[in-house]
């Protein structure tokens, strides 16, 4: 009976570790599918020139064709809502925190802003200021 389990014990080890053999891939298919091309970059580049979020910005792409977040250096507005002016921005690791005076339907008042980028979502996230949550926006261009 000790044998029989040892043999089987034995017979799922190597069932078990065994990797199934791939096919090679198919030459055939990859001349139909042709060359790679790179994606575009959908995120502006960091420069010492300017900060990275300067731009026109959307929630998703769609709204692109009428971006309604436009980050200048020293400030953000969105189409009616918000209006900021960067007091202090410092540059962290993930992007920047913004000391800002901001009007969102009300007098001016001071806020703590959040910028960080999400490269592999292409997106800048914002968190704080006069937003009720923290959103994603993707880039439009300068």
């Amino acid at each position: 009976m000790r044998m029989k389990l040892a043999a089987c014990a034995l017979a799922l080890a190597v069932f078990g570790c065994s990797q199934p053999v791939e096919p090679p891939p198919d030459p055939e298919a990859a001349a139909e599918v042709g060359q790679a091309e790179p994606l575009p970059r959908a995120l502006p580049p960091p420069t010492e020139q300017q900060p990275r979020y300067v731009g026109q910005w959307a929630t998703s792409a769609e709204g692109c064709a009428e971006p309604a977040w436009r980050f200048e250096e020293r400030g953000v507005t969105t189409r009616g809502e918000v209006a900021c002016t960067f007091d202090t921005v410092t540059l962290t690791p993930t992007g920047y925190d913004i000391a800002a005076t901001c009007t969102a339907e009300a007098p001016p008042a001071p806020y703590q802003i959040q910028l960080s980028f999400a490269e592999s979502a292409r997106a800048m996230m914002i968190a704080g200021g006069p937003w009720s949550a923290p959103t994603s926006l993707v880039y439009c261009g300068a």
